[in-house]
């Protein structure tokens, strides 16, 4: 907790203030408060949209769904029908590095040993739950994507 609040909010007011002669006030206001605000927002604006707009190609029984406008944008946060479906795997997508610069990352970090014992769904699995519980008709499918 003390590192937290050092990082986000006592060093980004000092720094400026210190170096570049900026005010307290908008020191603390800019580099603290919009960027703290903004950051919020963009990280539910990312949530909101990844529950409401796009497709469920591993369940339509739940509200989250694949957007890839999400995806590319965050470099990977998109898929979260994927996600919902299969909460324990690692990369949250079946796509791999596919516009997905968290599985990269941590697949680099596992080639050093700083990551380890990564879950995943199989190819099987994925198949078979999509089969259960995804979209019956072709409708629901993008066809883009080439599935």
């Amino acid at each position: 907790m003390p590192s937290v609040v050092l990082l986000c909010f006592v060093m980004p007011t000092v720094v400026p203030t210190y170096f570049w002669s900026e005010s307290l006030w908008n020191a603390f206001f800019v580099c603290v408060m919009f960027r703290y605000i903004s950051a919020l927002n963009a990280t539910w604006l990312v949530n909101s949209a990844a529950h409401m707009w796009g497709y469920k190609p591993y369940d339509v029984n739940i509200a989250p769904v694949e957007n890839m406008s999400v995806a590319a944008l965050t470099l990977g946060e998109g898929y979260h029908n994927f996600h919902h479906t299969f909460p324990w795997d690692y990369s949250t997508s079946e796509w791999g590095w596919n516009i997905n610069l968290t599985t990269f990352i941590l697949d680099q970090l596992a080639k050093i040993g700083w990551v380890y014992d990564r879950r995943y769904a199989t190819r099987d699995l994925i198949e078979k739950r999509k089969a259960r519980t995804g979209p019956k008709a072709e409708k629901y499918i993008p066809q883009e994507l080439g599935y």
